[in-house]
């Protein structure tokens, strides 16, 4: 059981149901033991000075692989099952190991520690209630075999009675130790696959307590310099006003006014973003448009740098909403771009049946990796844009383009962005 380092999960508080997962390793090592079962009554009807009740014992083992086989069914039929049920499987493979031990010697028979298989499988998937209760009917089947049993039939020496028995307790261990490696080797790729889903799943919620702290700080410096800023532009307006006649001041002044406007824009576009609002509209237009409209708004935050905007399909492009985080983590790849040079940006649109895909290709200087194997450059905007992206149910990868330069690939789900049915 996994727990964390402050409050370790008891046994007891094992999850009522057994996964899909866990019922097929359940079944796989079920599966392994009646084969083993098998196998190992086919050697010994084989040897000659022992006679075996092989009717009874077939009928058993019948019985076995029939529950078997149902418990497949029902694990295609309903996916997990419930402990108590799977408890019941292993103690109905319990009553058959005993049954067959009877059969064939009692406690003298050296396959009789096969009863510890139902245990072992007990103790890896329930609580410690259920596995007491296995315990308990495992020592009860082994105290009875002690008493009751048939004797088998031999006909051979004493010495040849306990070579017998020792070349059984050889098969024995070599079987069971077999079985029990198969089941704990799935059962520990299991938990290493879990492990990591967890590691991956804590540090992810890391990243975005670390991300949302960040937003929250962004949302309110972008409020609380939103006043200064209009005040700003206001006063430059006047003196643009005023000293328009003015050949050295007015262009200083135009060019003041129009920094602080895009400061501005940037702040508005900052408070969206930092805050989450939706769309308030489910009025939709075609992918090439929106993207077209989007690259038109930040050439005028961005006049100094050169885009261009392709399409990597034909036909009519799907319809979408408008998305602020999809547009944010867009412009974030866009100024990227932008500030390591190589222009012109080429922008590529494409999509299919289920997502829509925007590239953002630039001639910079790619993707330089630096110490552990990361990128270069892989700072909080690009976090931001891959947080984003993930919000949405969509991602953001990074390669090298060829010729050299940089492509940034967001993918979208058109259920994330599509036009409202």
């Amino acid at each position: 059981m996994l727990s964390s380092g402050r409050h370790p999960v008891h046994p007891a508080a094992a999850p009522a149901d057994l996964s899909e997962d866990a019922c097929r390793r359940l079944w796989l090592v079920r599966m392994s033991l009646v084969a083993m079962e098998g196998l190992i009554i086919f050697l010994a009807a084989g040897y000659g000075p022992l006679r075996l009740p092989l009717l009874a014992l077939s009928l058993v083992l019948g019985l076995q692989f029939l529950l078997t086989v149902f418990m497949d069914r029902r694990i295609r039929a309903g996916g997990g099952m419930a402990q108590g049920e799977a408890f019941l499987h292993l103690l109905a493979d319990a009553g058959a190991i005993a049954t067959l031990v009877y059969l064939t010697g009692g406690y003298a028979n050296p396959f009789v520690s096969l009863l510890l298989v139902p245990l072992i499988l007990a103790a890896s998937l329930f609580g410690a209630r259920l596995i007491w209760a296995m315990a308990g009917a495992v020592a009860l089947a082994y105290t009875l075999l002690m008493r009751y049993y048939q004797p088998l039939a031999l006909e051979m020496s004493g010495a040849e009675a306990v070579n017998l028995h020792l070349l059984g307790m050889w098969l024995n261990f070599l079987l069971t130790a077999g079985l029990i490696a198969l089941f704990i080797a799935r059962l520990t790729a299991t938990l290493r696959v879990r492990d990591a889903a967890l590691a991956e799943a804590r540090e992810r919620a890391l990243r975005d307590e670390r991300l949302f702290a960040l937003g929250m700080q962004a949302a309110a410096a972008a409020h609380d310099l939103a006043t200064p800023v209009a005040t700003l532009g206001l006063s430059l307006d006047e003196l643009g006003e005023t000293y328009a006649g003015d050949d050295e001041l007015a262009p200083e002044l135009a060019t003041m006014s129009q920094q602080v406007k895009r400061m501005g824009k940037v702040l508005a576009a900052l408070r969206t973003v930092a805050q989450a609002v939706p769309s308030q509209t489910d009025d939709a237009q075609a992918a090439d448009a929106w993207l077209a409209e989007l690259l038109r708004h930040w050439r005028e935050l961005r006049a100094d740098a050169e885009v261009e905007l392709a399409r990597a399909e034909t036909g009519d492009a799907p319809p979408v909403r408008d998305e602020p985080l999809l547009n944010a983590a867009l412009v974030t790849l866009l100024n990227n771009a932008a500030d390591v040079g190589g222009s012109p940006i080429l922008v590529r649109l494409g999509w299919d049946a289920d997502a829509m895909r925007v590239e953002v290709l630039d001639r910079g200087p790619g993707l330089e990796r630096a110490q552990e194997g990361k990128p270069a450059g892989w700072g909080v905007g690009l976090q931001l844009a891959r947080t984003a992206m993930e919000r949405v149910g969509g991602s953001l990868e990074l390669e090298p383009r060829a010729g050299g330069g940089l492509c940034a690939r967001l993918r979208v789900p058109l259920a994330a962005v599509g036009a409202v049915a």
